[in-house]
């Protein structure tokens, strides 16, 4: 069992104190799209932008993208894409695999994007979003927020599920 899980094992059964609900000015859910992650190699060039581009002269729309590097350098892309073009996007990256130098590579072919928009930019959205779908036992796939916006993805099936913990975490308008 990973720290995390221990952590929030322990804050369920100690029953955290409920904090304040944060008020948030919009929530948007976006249509069935699917989610594809991929390992790449960190260094000089840039393997995501490679991918961008393979994606791009196969006519698949990216409606959400996360990257980060992780501790060993390696590079984690996130992307979301119109469902019905996964099939695309999996066989235009299956033929650059290894040119790509892609290390790992998870689909999930039904997921949602929720998006929350704070009101007046308030702190710690983001960690609340986060914690109130993992204490409900609902594992985003990835995030990314900016000032103005706050987005999860979740599989198709955790979405109502997840509105309801954002219901309990947030004041909707």
């Amino acid at each position: 069992m990973s720290e995390q899980s221990k952590t929030l094992e322990i804050m369920r059964r100690i029953g955290a104190p409920r904090p304040e609900k944060i008020r948030i000015s919009g929530i948007l859910q976006s249509p069935v799209l699917a989610s594809l992650t991929l390992l790449l190699p960190g260094g000089v060039s840039d393997s995501a932008a490679a991918v961008l581009e393979i994606l791009g002269k196969h006519d698949v729309n990216i409606r959400f993208i996360n990257k980060y590097k992780d501790s060993a350098g390696n590079t984690s892309l996130c992307l979301c894409v119109d469902a019905d073009l996964l099939d695309t996007a999996i066989n235009s990256l299956d033929v650059h695999e290894e040119s790509l130098g892609i290390r790992d590579f998870v689909y999930h072919p039904q997921v949602i994007v929720i998006s929350i928009y704070p009101h007046k930019q308030r702190p710690r959205v983001a960690e609340r979003l986060l914690t109130a779908l993992r204490m409900n036992g609902v594992d985003p796939l990835s995030t990314n927020n900016a000032s103005s916006v706050v987005s999860c993805v979740v599989n198709r099936d955790s979405v109502e599920q997840a509105l309801a913990c954002l219901a309990d975490a947030f004041e909707l308008p």
